[in-house]
């Protein structure tokens, strides 16, 4: 299968993307700034083509690539967020970072929500216009069982790569095209990579009017900097 290569700055980059969304494949390469992801839509379909892509391990779960911020916030439960988050703008101030927080009861799972908790990452810029572009898209096919019974269709994101892989994110382009081809995808969306700190953007997590950092990444510092410092009074010992 031959890989087509688009710049996320061209005109074609969405209608190229949701073509490729809507085929029988159902999964795309993207290149983030900082590191290479795979999209799928918000479906038990995509679901299935991420994990035949990925070669799932068993309990892991996918997060999702906001793209209405309004949306993405209307999914969190009464009193999972901080007063400080309260109004969906306020979310801007994690741009570069996964949010993660509950959004139903904790004994629920699915292939996007882990006790009752999901993610999205939060980016600025085309592509975030692509990810509003592919939420447009699939609203009439947003499936209710993945997310505690939300209507939400945001595309699911997770990390190019084989599940459990060693080497881990991947971040250079030579070994994205390697991983394209072996997986047989048929479309990559390119971007300038970032001249700093690559790697998995960072996971903050939302609960008890706290937040802690599930996972470290490019930029957190900065994005630590603007939250209020009394949310971090466990985790920030750590980082």
């Amino acid at each position: 299968m031959k890989l087509r290569e688009i710049s996320i700055l061209d005109q074609e980059a969405i209608p190229a993307a949701l073509e490729a969304l809507h085929s029988k494949e159902g999964v795309l390469l993207l290149q983030m700034p900082a590191v290479f992801v795979l999209l799928a839509p918000a479906t038990q379909k995509g679901v299935e083509s991420l994990n035949q892509t990925k070669l799932r391990l068993p309990q892991k779960n996918y997060g999702t690539a906001i793209g209405d911020i309004q949306k993405f916030h209307a999914l969190a439960s009464p009193g999972s967020l901080p007063h400080e988050l309260k109004h969906a703008e306020d979310l801007n101030r994690l741009t570069g970072a996964f949010i993660r927080f509950a959004i139903g009861r904790s004994s629920f799972n699915s292939a996007a929500v882990r006790a009752g908790s999901h993610q999205g990452v939060l980016v600025d810029g085309p592509h975030r216009d692509l990810f509003k572009a592919v939420e447009q898209s699939f609203a009439h096919q947003a499936d209710p069982a993945l997310f505690c019974g939300h209507t939400f269709s945001a595309p699911l994101c997770t990390s190019a790569n084989l599940s459990g892989d060693s080497l881990g994110s991947i971040t250079d382009w030579d070994r994205a095209y390697h991983f394209a081809r072996q997986r047989h995808l048929s479309l990559v969306i390119r971007c300038e990579a970032d001249q700093g700190e690559n790697g998995s953007y960072p996971i903050f997590y939302f609960k008890d009017d706290q937040a802690t950092i599930e996972r470290h990444g490019p930029g957190e510092e900065a994005i630590i900097r603007r939250l209020p410092e009394r949310l971090f009074t466990e985790s920030l010992a750590f980082v």
